[in-house]
């Protein structure tokens, strides 16, 4: 009988250790700066000019600075070496705060490609210029494409990320 009792000890040990290390391991992975990651899909990997893809972060935080990442996903399946995006920020008022537009490689120049993936899935990512976000609210932030086709096909999703920069 001791044996049973010191074995279920054991046990217990063990499954208290495994779920210890567990809970450190989502602690320690949790951003603190972090404030809005989400990502927006695209129908039949399919982006059309028309189609503004959309964020609408609530920041609770005043007279904060936020870095605004940007990440493309797509497929091997993109036709183009480079891609056109616009963006704009608007107030919890919809007023715009900002406006702006960048081009991302994506092949450096033996086509090989710049993002990140496996089975023919890519992420790019991009930094847009900073939010100051002076009061706190329902920010919005829009994208959209610049590229002269009326529809890319080959993007997978869109995702934006804001990190407050202290």
């Amino acid at each position: 009988m001791k044996c049973c009792r010191e074995g279920h000890k054991c046990r217990h040990l063990i499954l208290i250790s495994t779920l210890l290390a567990l809970c450190l391991t989502i602690l320690m992975s949790c951003d603190p700066l972090v404030a809005y990651h989400h990502y927006e899909p695209l129908t039949d990997s399919q982006w059309k000019d028309v189609d503004t893809l959309t964020f609408t972060p609530q920041l609770l935080d005043s007279e904060v600075t936020y870095q605004v990442d940007l990440e493309i996903r797509m497929l091997h399946s993109y036709p183009y070496q480079d891609i056109n995006i616009g963006y704009r920020y608007l107030s919890p008022a919809k007023e715009i705060l900002q406006t702006g537009s960048c081009q991302l490689n994506l092949t450096d120049t033996y086509a090989d490609k710049n993002g990140s993936g496996i089975a023919g899935l890519y992420a790019y990512p991009i930094v847009l210029k900073k939010l100051y976000v002076g009061k706190a609210g329902d920010y919005t932030i829009q994208v959209f494409q610049e590229q002269k086709d009326s529809v890319l096909k080959g993007i997978q999703d869109l995702g934006i990320k804001l990190s407050s920069i202290h």
